[in-house]
């Protein structure tokens, strides 16, 4: 049996065993930036989850990471919304630069903890978007903006 063949089989074996003894997924916790309480992720008035925001809150990965059409559209709600304080490359001024890795909160530094300070505020003037209308899709498309950005 070549190598590939017994790979092949070793991941079959336990991908049966994952699904014979339920192996629990990882939960997703989801924090305030300024005292580590539970958020609450409830939609906002009008809100309707995407798959995206599903998917979201079940893995913690954006699912809109290296997608054009977030991308493009997470770069105009940037511009209408986070440019005036981090600047339209995101480099900062009042708000910190958000493309360098250079953060007080090192959760800060991961898309879940990008989305925790957006959806509801951090220290400063950062105020949360969630309370001004802004949708938890919308956020993603932002964190998906500003990943593009870093080099």
């Amino acid at each position: 049996m070549s190598l590939t063949q017994r790979a092949s089989r070793t991941l079959a074996v336990l991908t049966v065993a994952a699904v014979t003894f339920a192996i629990p997924a990882i939960a997703i916790e989801f924090r305030n930036a300024l005292d580590d309480s539970p958020l609450d992720l409830s939609p906002i008035k009008g809100e309707t989850f995407t798959d995206a925001v599903k998917s979201f809150h079940e893995t913690g990965t954006n699912p809109y990471v290296g997608n054009a059409d977030a991308i493009a559209e997470g770069k105009k709600i940037f511009n209408d919304n986070c440019q005036v304080c981090h600047k339209p490359d995101a480099s900062g001024g009042m708000g910190p630069n958000l493309i360098d890795d250079v953060v007080i909160n090192p959760r800060a530094n991961t898309d879940l903890g990008k989305f925790e300070v957006i959806h509801s505020g951090a220290a400063g003037a950062m105020r949360p978007f969630s309370k001004r209308g802004m949708t938890q899709d919308q956020i993603l498309k932002i964190i998906a903006f500003i990943d593009s950005l870093k080099k």
